[in-house]
């Protein structure tokens, strides 16, 4: 699998992470609002054992719903994905001449899964039961349990505006800044250590995926009766993992060399890497050291960006924190709207959130790296700042020649049902052909070997969304051969990489078709 491929598995329960937060937020908000107008301390000490009870109880509910999701997504990416990653091996095993087991048939595998399954979703129980916020006492960061730091930051609000230290406006953006400093956060006891919620979320769903994935590539070399792995590959590994990336070890070596079993070696805490099993005379190495060596040298060639130097790796850090602090910004700006700031507040805040908007966009471009907008999106709060003046309205269903397809022509179209089942498009091109001859041919769309980057929708991919979708997976597929492995070995390969499309459209046009039904 990519790097892309993988971060995308746990879009989901991260969404489901950034909604809960959402949700504790703006009913604190809320309840800082509805009380701003209490007379006097005896009146808010009887309203404020009520509103405990109440944000109790709505937190529980959205606990609940927290819970829901991320079972149901575990469930999906321990049983299908896995499916489809155990299946990849069926033509290594036929070069072979060795006998497969079925994986429905795999009692071993079944019995890992099942363990995994439920030791997961208790890290996910775990996550509800230890939530809270950092705060600041006697100059020490503290955690502050989330029922304690809702009575404390009502208290210090309500009885603030009572006692005429600070207006409500003062008290609300006070009571915002401190929650969005510190986010909605999960603690570990025993190191102390503590987690925003979406990372926490991430960590416990790849951490299960990751020790199923490898065990189940060590159970496959068994059977093949190799004892070798080739190491995965992707742009911008820590300057600790890209000297061994991309390379064929043996287990020991895999230990060794690579740090397997170890937080920050092969497969640990946010590693894109996965190691493949690799037999001798059979296997060939998707990579060469020459290749290897070169991607190295241009990864850590320095870039300069306002007076600091940048790697590819450095960048890559530099471009999460400000995705970071954006979502911070967003829910900056809806938690003033929602709590009626004034207006020069409101401006404020949006106009922060645009100038790191800005700035994001600038980084990006001169560093030559995609924007990873889905990361600054996926808090679910929509748009929070005005944009652009309305463009006038337009046709909705397509005319002429195309009148009998079912999908208007259109780009907002794509960008509307790639985002509804989850596909990446924002680091590619997408042009749409409205030749009419196109209607005759067999394809529905096509890469340009070119500008790479850049894949062409042809009328026929519009006939429903279903071939739209599929369409778009399988010419990202091709885009991203061509950033692998350049325009001539591709076109020398083409049937190869054609039936490799194909397969890559199957595996994931699957994945999220069942993720928009649930």
């Amino acid at each position: 699998m990519t790097q892309g491929e993988i971060e995308g598995l746990s879009i989901i329960t991260e969404q489901a992470a950034s909604r809960l937060e959402k949700e504790i937020l703006l009913d604190i908000v809320r309840k800082i609002k509805i009380n701003s107008e209490i007379t006097s301390s005896a009146e808010w000490q009887i309203q404020r054992l009520r509103q405990i009870g109440v944000f109790d109880e709505y937190i529980k509910s959205q606990l609940q719903t927290y819970l829901k999701i991320t079972e149901k997504e575990v469930e999906n990416l321990y049983r299908d994905v896995v499916r489809n990653e155990y299946e990849k091996f069926d033509s290594i095993f036929k070069e072979t001449g060795v006998t497969r087991v079925p994986f429905l048939e795999n009692e071993e595998m079944q019995k890992l899964i099942e363990a995994i399954l439920q030791q997961t979703k208790n890290k996910f129980l775990n996550i509800t039961n230890t939530l809270g916020f950092t705060g600041i006492q006697s100059g020490k960061k503290i955690f502050i349990p989330l029922a304690d730091f809702f009575q404390k930051t009502l208290d210090n609000a309500i009885l603030g505006i009572l006692t005429g230290v600070f207006d409500y406006n003062t008290a609300l953006v006070k009571a915002v800044k401190e929650m969005t400093r510190s986010g909605i956060r999960t603690i570990d006891y025993a190191s102390g250590r503590s987690y925003r919620v979406e990372s926490a979320s991430r960590t416990a769903l790849m951490t299960g995926f990751g020790q199923i994935t490898g065990l189940m590539n060590e159970q496959t070399a068994k059977m093949l009766g190799t004892k070798d792995y080739e190491v995965t590959f992707h742009v911008g590994a820590r300057p600790t993992h890209q000297i061994w990336q991309g390379k064929v070890y043996n287990y020991e070596e895999l230990v060794d060399i690579c740090g397997l079993g170890n937080a920050t070696g092969l497969c640990g805490i946010n590693c894109y890497h996965w190691y493949i099993p690799f037999v001798k005379g059979v296997s060939k190495r998707n990579y060469t050291d020459s290749w290897l060596e070169e991607q190295i040298r241009k990864e850590n060639m320095i870039k300069e960006y306002k007076g600091k130097e940048y790697t590819t790796y450095t960048a890559l850090q530099k471009q999460r924190s400000m995705e970071l602090l954006m979502r911070k910004q967003r829910q900056e700006i809806v938690m003033l709207k929602e709590g009626k700031a004034n207006e020069f507040d409101l401006i404020a805040a949006k106009s922060r959130y645009r100038s790191t908007m800005q700035q994001y966009t600038d980084f990006s471009k001169k560093m030559n790296l995609p924007q990873q907008n889905d990361r600054i999106y996926m808090d679910g709060l929509g748009k929070v700042s005005p944009g652009a003046l309305s463009k006038p309205k337009r046709k909705e269903q397509n005319t002429g020649v195309f009148k009998g397809i079912e999908i208007p022509m259109q780009k907002r179209y794509v960008e509307i049902f790639a985002k509804k089942y989850g596909v990446r498009i924002d680091d590619m091109i997408v042009k749409i052909q409205r030749n009419e001859e196109l209607l005759n041919l067999f394809f529905t769309g096509g890469t340009d070997y070119d500008q790479v980057g850049r894949i062409d929708l042809f009328p026929n991919a519009f006939t429903s969304e279903e071939q739209l979708i599929r369409t778009i997976i399988h010419e990202r597929c091709h885009v991203l051969q061509l950033r692998k492995y350049g325009k001539y070995y591709t076109q020398e390969n083409l049937e190869k990489m054609e039936e490799i499309a194909y397969r890559f459209e199957e595996f994931w046009y699957n994945i999220v078709r069942r993720r928009v039904q649930q």
